[in-house]
């Protein structure tokens, strides 16, 4: 399967998703609908330029498929701005990326890999002795992993921090676009993190989340976040706070098409696919808006003895529910209220 996609055909699928949903309406399915409480303005949304980037193969990459290039990368970032050409690049350690402003883009036919479920993080961008770092972003990049199409979860073992792209405290205004991802086992294929504050203002958009352990994106003690005009199959998305402690607040989820044909790996939730404006860790979430959604399709887990799972909505919280608006709810899909 290809799974290179760059930008423009990111934007295609978002635009045909959101036709799809229009039609799914037009032809008798009920969307959930509920009164608008209150409009956030959609964030401008574009690949940041690179600043004189260097290429990872000056550093020793080889790009060959085999090879580990964890440490070339390493040294690239710590350079500066990078810029991967074509190629099959292993990242089987992980990458950290503790400067501010710092960009990793991809060219087209890049496929950025990992072929050890038990390596963590492909790329971890993470502030130090409380810094806060800010305007880092991952663009037009396949990530892709080793676990099946049909995925599969393991709590109790380090595949589940099998992550290819992480923030880590105080990282705010990362953006992630256009990139597609496949195959991880992980908690999540793209996660915000912090004891207490995880940052704020990180743009998540236009991206491919396939054949998830669980989430594709989640917002993890994050605030003013978008997650937006992305594709996610057999993947959760949303937000999910470990504990009241843990900030949340303004964020906005909009546009996204989730579908479930397996299911994502994890047992949890009793749902295939998940979309969540926050309902764990007993915490606000209030603030937090998810609108013109479509969530569809069911799903079946080897784990599960029920013979389909559907796709959920979760509005539950019992903190302060997030607020839900015009989301497309069909073939498969129920709403917990």
């Amino acid at each position: 399967m290809k799974i290179a996609y760059r930008l423009s055909d990111i934007l295609l699928a978002g635009l045909l998703a959101l036709l799809s949903s229009h039609l799914l309406a037009g032809q008798g399915e009920t969307p959930a609908d509920n009164s608008l409480a209150g409009s956030p303005a959609s964030p401008n949304i574009v690949v940041p330029a690179l600043v004189n980037p260097v290429n990872p193969r000056e550093f020793g990459a080889k790009c060959d498929g085999t090879t580990d290039d964890s440490a070339a990368f390493q040294a690239a970032l710590n350079a500066g701005d990078v810029k991967v050409p074509a190629g099959t690049c292993v990242i089987d350690r992980t990458v950290k990326i503790t400067a501010s402003n710092r960009h990793l883009e991809c060219s087209h036919g890049t496929t950025l890999k990992q072929t050890n479920p038990y390596a963590l993080s492909m790329f971890e961008v993470v502030s130090t002795d409380g810094r806060t770092l800010t305007g880092d972003s991952v663009a037009n990049c396949a990530f892709v992993g080793s676990n099946t199409l049909a995925p599969r979860f393991f709590v109790d073992d380090a595949r589940h921090y099998n992550i290819p792209v992480e923030t880590r405290d105080r990282v705010s205004r990362f953006i992630l676009i256009g990139n597609t991802f496949t195959r991880f086992f992980g908690q999540a294929m793209f996660q915000t993190y912090g004891e207490v504050d995880g940052g704020s203002g990180d743009i998540i958009a236009y991206n491919r989340f396939e054949s998830c352990g669980y989430y594709g994106a989640v917002f993890v003690a994050h605030r003013n976040g978008y997650i937006g005009h992305n594709v996610s199959i057999d993947c959760a998305l949303g937000v999910e706070n470990d504990n009241p402690k843990q900030l949340s607040g303004g964020n906005l989820i909009e546009y996204n098409q989730i579908t479930a044909v397996h299911g994502y790996g994890a047992p949890d939730m009793g749902a295939a696919v998940l979309l969540t404006g926050g309902t764990a860790g007993g915490a606000n979430y209030s603030t937090n808006m998810v609108r013109y959604n479509t969530v569809a399709g069911v799903g079946q887990k080897p784990s599960s003895l029920v013979a389909t799972l559907p796709s959920i909505i979760w509005q539950k919280a019992s903190g302060g529910a997030a607020q839900y608006v015009k989301n497309i709810c069909v073939k498969g899909c129920k709403i917990i209220q």
